[in-house]
């Protein structure tokens, strides 16, 4: 290749990246400042060099050609970009938002958090759509709701990879989980509180269980007699009837809450006092006793956004303002959820940590502290503040 037709070549490459810029420059606009998503953009891009294809595949394959799923790799890392800036700017004004993305430690910051994000490019945006059904903000994409939809798919990888058996709750929960959230991507955001609410339920659940495993045959056999009751006939079932006659706190009497919870007399701590021995706030009740601080905290948070939900499944919140409450709820409930289960498959089944999943629950809970942070001054004039930038 003589010296012009090699000047040719880099102009014309320098000509395609200056009009890739100035499409996302525009596609981004209203997100973020559009020079410092390019600063940003390009600095990820140089740390990366040629090691970018080990993580996001060269786009143009026969496969990509034939379907039409064709994203740059460009496209992608500004989605990132956007989420990881709007996740640490969240309630900044304009003129400490623009300090930061002044700083060229921010700078690095940022542009090192993005290369996290692309390393789990694989089990995360891989599987996201091009676009929002609902536009607005891309909550998939900031930091939280992205490492957890990307815990969600490891656990799925470990269970397949290392053969390993685990509660069939456990698998009901990641795949709850992993609804909420493309739900999340969708910006269908109070769609996703029946599904956590759900899922509260089953990891309560699922919790017993593992503390109590001689109490697994029943629980199933209680589950039979629920299917047999709203599938069948929706009466009892015969059996049930005999169980429910010989149950240990005989003056509570409601046959559907008995239905659902019978179960736990098979737990010979599980006190006989309480008066709200079968339903699920029992089981948080007796869980917290038995609990340390940190995890009675937990549970004591989820107790609260347990009925939270309920406003948005039989209540006439299901629209709100700010869908940044909806961000924040959402999040911290599949967060507490998600981890708790991931961790608990590694501790029964006796796997040892890999260091890839260590790193990738240190990035989750780093992000978690500054969306708790947020969290915990939200007020109206912060969300105002956040939606005017």
């Amino acid at each position: 290749m003589n010296n012009l037709t090699l000047q040719n070549s880099m102009q014309l490459a320098e000509n395609i990246t200056r009009e890739y810029n100035k499409i996302l420059k525009k596609l981004f606009s209203e997100k973020i400042n559009s020079s410092f998503l390019i600063k940003i953009k390009n600095m990820v891009i140089d740390e990366l060099g040629e090691t970018i294809l080990q993580y996001m595949p060269l786009p143009a394959t026969a496969a990509s050609l034939v379907t039409g799923n064709i994203t740059t790799h460009e496209y992608d890392i500004c989605r990132m970009i956007v989420g990881t800036h709007r996740h640490h700017t969240m309630f900044l004004t304009k003129e400490k938002t623009k300090e930061l993305q002044n700083s060229r430690d921010y700078q690095k910051k940022l542009a090192n958090e993005v290369i996290e994000k692309i390393h789990l490019h694989n089990m995360s945006n891989v599987f996201f759509g091009k676009n929002q059904l609902f536009p607005g903000d891309e909550f998939i994409y900031f930091p939280v709701p992205y490492e957890l939809f990307a815990l969600c798919i490891r656990f799925h990888h470990i269970l397949r990879e290392r053969n390993v058996k685990t509660l069939i709750y456990n698998v009901d929960i990641i795949n709850n989980a992993l609804s909420a959230l493309t739900l999340m991507e969708q910006n269908l955001l109070s769609n996703a509180y029946p599904l956590c609410r759900g899922m509260i339920e089953q990891y309560f659940k699922t919790m017993m269980l593992e503390k109590h495993p001689e109490c697994i045959e029943t629980f199933s056999e209680f589950c039979g007699f629920e299917i047999d009751q709203a599938c069948c006939s929706q009466e009892f079932p015969d059996e049930f009837n005999v169980v429910f006659e010989k149950r240990k706190q005989v003056n509570l009497k409601n046959k559907v809450d008995y239905l659902h919870y019978g179960w736990l007399d098979e737990i010979a701590t599980y006190t006989t006092t309480r008066s709200n021995r079968y339903s699920l706030y029992g089981i948080i009740d007796y869980l917290c006793e038995i609990s340390d601080d940190e995890v009675r905290q937990t549970l004591s948070q989820l107790k609260v956004l347990y009925k939270e939900c309920h406003g948005y499944i039989h209540g006439s919140s299901n629209h709100v303002i700010y869908p940044l409450l909806h961000y924040f709820e959402l999040s911290i409930m599949l967060y507490h959820i998600v981890k708790g289960v991931f961790l608990n498959l590694h501790k029964t089944a006796l796997l040892e940590m890999s260091d890839f999943d260590k790193n990738l629950l240190a990035q989750l809970d780093r992000d978690f502290e500054v969306l708790l942070g947020q969290y915990s001054i939200k007020s109206k004039e912060m969300f105002e503040l956040y939606y005017e930038k």
